[in-house]
């Protein structure tokens, strides 16, 4: 058996990543398109906590109705 065959069950571990080179201009379109998704992501993680807020707000407001003697008194 040859030395090098010894490692080729482990060549998809030992092989190094490849390399890509695109111009300025590809690379700011790119940073572009992943920002643009980060801050749609980001406003749906905000929509998404303001209608939790609303939501636990309602029943802080249902429970303090039903039950009058939870709302601090002045």
């Amino acid at each position: 058996m040859p030395y090098f065959d010894v490692f080729d069950a482990f060549s998809p571990w030992t092989r190094r990543p490849s390399v890509y080179v695109i111009s300025d201009s590809d690379m700011k379109a790119y940073k572009a398109k992943q920002a643009a998704a980060e801050v749609s992501d980001l406003k749906q993680l905000i929509e998404h906590h303001r209608t939790s807020a609303e939501r636990l707000e309602a029943q802080v407001l249902k429970l303090e109705a039903e039950y009058p003697q939870l709302t601090p008194s002045e």
